[in-house]
């Protein structure tokens, strides 16, 4: 991947593990879960020459399974015996046995991934510079949680006037109930804002047809829709995509290259949301997303709710994919009191 120019070597001598919570700016809310407040989990990675690298991860156990009790268990059993003694300069091999020690724990996974990235950055001139992408912002959409239509039209209003111009409404609880949140943001903000719908897996096929269909005759133009479907019905997401001239967006459905593949041969979406947490880190996600361009999908990078540090790697990622059009990184806007990226709607900048 890259070779470290520094004639520094120092060996992980251990890791350690911090756990706190952080106050989200107003409950977040989907079919899937209600959060308000960001569980944070951070892993330590202890150098031979004194210095601590740090990854930090939160749980999404309806997407990952993982808690954080999983998360700490995992880092500090499995994960940290692949890996103490290793070093920093075969961190190739540090990678691979963290991506190899364990079925699934991705998000465990993601937190060492993270850590031994930010080593390699604070001695090579920055993420950007070990990743090999460009400098610069990122255009991000911002979410609209679940809620009464009155309600989301009005936050939508809201993070339009703030600057942002791409909305993710989160829908999937009904075919009505849908229509209307739709129409109803649709009628406060501004014509030339991008609209995105996700349901995080809460319609049936069916479902999803007939909402596209409803919104397409009233006029309402869908850049893409996301996860219409359960993650494991991809034959049913392939009739979506087939049948629908929105574009369709695989977010729970795709963990890693197998899963991409996987959607691929049964055309089931147009697209892929890679997420460090879902896949297991940087080294898995550039692999999911190499995967993705050679089966000719579309790639979007997205985070979950997680820290700001996490999102910034993230970010940083997206700078080498089409950066302006449209990433899903607004966890940093979120979560409050957080400096690791500045969310200046639309724009995500990282700043450490």
């Amino acid at each position: 991947m890259f070779a470290i120019s520094s004639t520094e070597k120092p060996i992980i001598s251990g890791i350690e593990w911090r756990r706190e919570t952080r106050p989200l700016r107003a409950t977040f809310r989907t079919s899937l879960r209600e959060v308000s407040e960001l569980d944070v989990v951070a892993i330590d990675v202890r150098w031979s020459d004194g210095t601590v690298s740090s990854g930090e991860v939160s749980p999404t156990p309806p997407i990952t399974g993982e808690t954080a009790e999983s998360i700490i268990a995992a880092a500090m059993g499995p994960l940290a015996d692949a890996i103490v003694g290793v070093p920093l300069a075969e961190h190739e091999e540090i990678l691979g046995r963290v991506a190899g020690a364990l079925v699934a724990n991705t998000t465990a996974k993601c937190a060492l991934d993270l850590a031994v990235h930010r080593a390699l950055a604070e001695r090579e001139g920055g993420l950007a510079a070990v990743l090999g992408v460009p400098i610069g912002p990122v255009r991000t959409d911002v979410t609209i949680s679940l809620a009464a239509p009155r309600e989301m039209a009005a936050a939508a209003a809201q993070r339009t006037a703030e600057g942002f111009d791409i909305v993710k409404l989160k829908v999937g609880e009904g075919v009505d109930q849908d229509v209307a949140r739709v129409l109803a943001v649709c009628e406060a903000v501004p014509p030339s804002t991008r609209l995105r719908l996700d349901a995080n897996q809460g319609w049936s096929a069916k479902q999803a047809l007939q909402v596209l269909e409803r919104l397409a005759t009233a006029g309402v133009v869908i850049d893409l829709v996301e996860q219409p479907v359960a993650a494991s019905d991809l034959r049913g997401m392939a009739t979506v995509t087939r049948h629908s001239a929105i574009p369709v967006l695989a977010d729970e459905s795709v963990h890693s290259a197998r899963d991409v593949v996987r959607v691929a041969e049964l055309g089931a979406a147009d697209l892929i949301n890679v997420k460090l947490a879902k896949c297991g880190g940087l080294r898995a996600a550039r692999e999911v997303i190499a995967v993705a361009r050679a089966c000719g999908l579309g790639v979007l990078v997205g985070c979950m709710l997680e820290p700001a540090s996490a999102v910034a790697a993230a970010a940083t990622l997206a700078m080498g994919i089409d950066p302006l059009g449209g990433h899903d990184l607004d966890a940093g806007w979120w979560v409050q009191s957080e400096d690791a990226v500045i969310c200046t709607p639309p724009l995500v900048t990282v700043v450490s």
